[in-house]
């Protein structure tokens, strides 16, 4: 089993306290990192652990990350606005949100660990000599975490302030937005620059510190983020970044090298992915994820709580424990799936266990289109269990996989198709994420017949896949930022809402929606059997099964919850006139910057 938690030791050694009134102040203890913390390799190593730590804290990665990146047309809050989480989801944040100061003090306060680290270490005592490749490898990681702070802040606010030194006296605590693009420019160069002084991960042996795919990984998901649409020029302009193409060549090349290298490969079955990381593992034959966020069982991060499958409150569950999901999805996400492809059943599911009645059984969902759940995360999966005495834990301590080997191929194939047309390499990448998900048996109709089909045009392999990124990776909280990426965000979530009332309404579109749907348990008594959830049968007797009938389709009660989610709930602030899916900076920050900062990227709803 791998160690819990990654060593928090340099709290006592740099404190990076940041003021909710002056974001940028820190205290700085320069004299001291630049004597003892970078001195020696140990001390050193724990200062990059300072920043590794703070991605796994509440608001960064812990738990804001899930609540940030929904609405969109798979993940979904769905309970009403709070002035709290669910307003970070569903677009309606104010600037008086706590949550947005929060997320924007910690975000800062890593950057000020990264960059003490990154001004240190080409002049200590340990950047030559011996230990020189290992210095190089902590400053790679120190560049390579302060760009992914710097992507997820302009993901959340756009242009945004862009310090690359660490805080000293007589410093500006104060400094005004630096535009996105700038911005972006800078990191994707400063990734280049550091990709050498870090290894491959067979030879770091873990996927929670950054290795050298990762970093061709990020630079390409970066890239593609600049190449792509965002609000820009302070005029609520949604437009691509000046040079777009230029930086999807950039991203081709990278995942075009990370592929070629053959380091990283498809985990063989779909499902091992998200078991082994419930079972605290790594998979380290196949290496499919680049890099993942650690977390500490009872110690940190609620995947598998917040996000997952339900597990029943009250009474709570004595075998798998308590699980009370405020993210999930749709039967329209479900629908959405071949009938054949084997990541559905991992990525949402009909049942839950949420039944007091049966606790540890599986149960069909209920009859509401907001229990359906992104069931990657589910506690049935986590080992050692978390019943008994932790029934009522929230912190599963499971990792979160920031970038899995199937995104590289994706990204490539997305690439290619932009810059050169649905060539034969990028009907080969597609080709490669599709022979997973179906058997083998099928391979000439879904695999072959399939991107045959799509290839035709670039605009037809673009929308296969806008589609197979949906398929690929529904829970893992990348697809908001596609979207808005592609200019589809909006688009997106409103064919959500017609396509779910299309499902309920009986469209013939749906016509494989079954109207009664035909359920029993297995000999083990716990798991469930769901004869017809993909076609339909007569309304008659099952002998064996028990008859749900009404289970979506044609259900009025149904038909009036989906109404009022759509209406009141998912995406429900969101107003692509103006791109208010960008947050504002919160108003003490605004107020204290003496004009400096405003929120000119950012309206009320």
């Amino acid at each position: 089993m791998r160690k819990y938690i990654i060593i928090v030791a340099i709290a006592l050694l740099i404190i990076s306290a940041i003021s909710c009134k002056d974001y940028l102040q820190v205290q700085s203890n320069s004299s001291f990192t630049e004597t003892t913390s970078f001195t020696n390799l140990d001390f050193a190593s724990k200062a990059v652990n300072g920043i590794y730590a703070n991605f796994a804290n509440y608001w960064m990665y812990g738990v804001m990350h899930m609540w940030t990146s929904c609405d969109n047309d798979i993940e979904a809050a769905g309970w009403i606005n709070d002035a709290g989480d669910n307003s970070l989801a569903h677009y309606t944040a104010d600037d008086g949100s706590t949550r947005v100061l929060n997320i924007w003090n910690y975000y800062y306060q890593t950057i000020e660990r990264a960059n003490i680290c990154i001004d240190n270490l080409p002049v200590s005592p340990i950047w030559e000599g011996s230990q020189a490749a290992q210095a190089r490898y902590l400053y790679g990681e120190a560049v390579t975490l302060r760009a992914m702070c710097y992507y997820d802040l302009i993901q959340y606010w756009g242009d945004v302030p862009f310090k690359i030194k660490s805080t000293q006296a007589g410093d500006a605590f104060i400094i005004p937005k630096t535009d996105r693009d700038s911005i972006y420019e800078y990191i994707v160069k400063d990734l280049s620059k550091v990709v050498d002084y870090v290894p491959w991960m067979s030879e770091v042996g873990t996927a929670e510190r950054i290795t050298k795919g990762f970093v061709k990984g990020l630079r390409a998901r970066i890239a593609l983020a600049y190449a792509g649409y965002s609000v820009r020029n302070k005029t609520f302009e949604t437009r691509r970044g000046k040079n777009w193409l230029d930086y999807y060549k950039i991203a081709n090349k990278e995942c075009k090298e990370i592929m070629d290298n053959g380091q990283h490969k498809l985990t063989p079955d779909y499902s091992t992915i998200f078991k082994t990381l419930g079972a605290y593992g790594q998979n380290t034959t196949y290496k499919e994820n680049l890099f993942e966020i650690a977390f500490g069982r009872l110690y940190s991060g609620r995947y598998g709580y917040t996000i997952g499958m339900p597990f029943c409150a009250s009474p709570q569950d004595p075998k798998y424990g308590f699980a009370n999901p405020a993210i999930g999805t749709s039967p329209y996400y479900y629908y959405s799936f071949d009938t054949n492809d084997k990541r559905r059943n991992v990525s949402v599911e009909v049942y839950t266990y949420r039944d007091k009645n049966f606790l540890s059984k599986q149960v069909l969902n209920a009859t509401l289109p907001g229990n359906f759940y992104l069931c990657k995360w589910r506690k049935s999966w986590i080992s050692p269990l978390m019943g008994g005495g932790m029934s009522g834990a929230l912190l599963t301590g499971v990792n979160f996989p920031v970038m899995r080997y199937a995104d590289v191929v994706l990204m490539f194939a997305e690439t290619e198709n932009e810059i050169n047309g649905p060539t034969t390499v990028a009907q080969d990448a597609l080709a490669l994420i599709r022979k997973r998900a179906f058997p083998e048996d099928s391979w000439s109709s879904k695999v072959t017949g399939y991107v045959s089909s799509v290839s035709g045009n670039k605009d037809a392999f673009f929308n296969a896949i806008v589609d197979e990124r949906a398929w690929e990776f529904g829970g893992e909280l990348i697809r908001k930022y596609d979207l808005i990426r592609w200019n589809l965000l909006g688009i997106k979530i409103q064919q959500y809402r017609d396509e779910s009332l299309k499902i309920i309404d009986n469209d013939p579109k749906y016509s494989n929606v079954p109207t009664a749907i035909f359920t029993k348990y297995n000999s083990d008594g716990e798991t469930l059997d769901v004869l017809n959830s993909d076609y339909r049968l007569p309304n008659i007797d099952i002998p064996g099964y028990t008859r749900t009938s009404s289970w979506i389709v044609g259900n009025a009660y149904i038909r009036t919850n989906t109404l009022e989610i759509i209406n009141n709930r998912v995406g429900n602030g969101l107003k692509t006139a103006k791109n208010n899916y960008l947050y504002p900076i919160h108003k003490d920050i605004i107020n204290s910057s003496n004009g400096v900062l405003s929120n000119d990227q950012w309206q009320l709803p």
